[in-house]
């Protein structure tokens, strides 16, 4: 058998193709990459650390001082000790995000110290394992409904649409 009869003819496709190949070359695809941060939003991050601590970075600081080192719920261990992750063990009672309480985002009275490790309270607050109606069973509700009966007067009206059904037992002495 000679060479020419080893190789199988090629097909129109496959001629097309590798001519194609020969006499021009196929451009690299470009990629294309999305920010991580939108360029507004890193603006607004870089003038927030031009000007120093920002009014959240000294309200945690505050509560800080005020945190015992003991969960509010399971009387398990905080955070209050770690420099690096003491935020975790300071959970807003009303939602400082999504918009839903900005009136009240750094009142002083806005928040429970629970723990981060170990039982994970406040990460069972966030994804819902831990709901209001089983805060109201807790041994922590007394402490919750007074810092509600503090910060209820400053919450926006426009806000108290979003105030959990659990309290609103006590909102009808709160209203004047």
């Amino acid at each position: 058998m000679s060479e020419e009869e080893k190789i199988p003819p090629m097909s129109f496709q496959q001629r097309r193709m590798q001519h194609i190949l020969d006499s021009r070359p196929i451009a690299p695809k470009k990629t294309y990459r999305l920010n991580k941060v939108s360029p507004k939003r890193a603006a607004k991050i870089e003038a927030q650390k031009a000007s120093g601590d920002s009014i959240l970075d000294k309200w945690f600081e505050a509560r800080r001082e005020e945190m015992t080192g003991k969960c509010s719920l399971c009387g398990g261990k905080t955070e209050k000790h770690n420099d690096e992750t003491y935020r975790r063990s300071i959970h807003h009672l009303f939602d400082k995000r999504r918009n839903m309480f900005p009136s009240i985002a750094t009142h002083e009275d806005n928040w429970l110290e629970v723990c981060f490790f170990g039982n994970s309270c406040h990460t069972n607050i966030h994804n819902g394992t831990i709901s209001w109606s089983m805060l109201r069973d807790s041994a922590g509700w007394s402490v919750i409904v007074e810092k509600f009966k503090k910060v209820y007067m400053y919450i926006a009206e426009e806000e108290r649409r979003n105030i959990p059904e659990v309290f609103l037992p006590y909102v009808n002495g709160l209203i004047k």
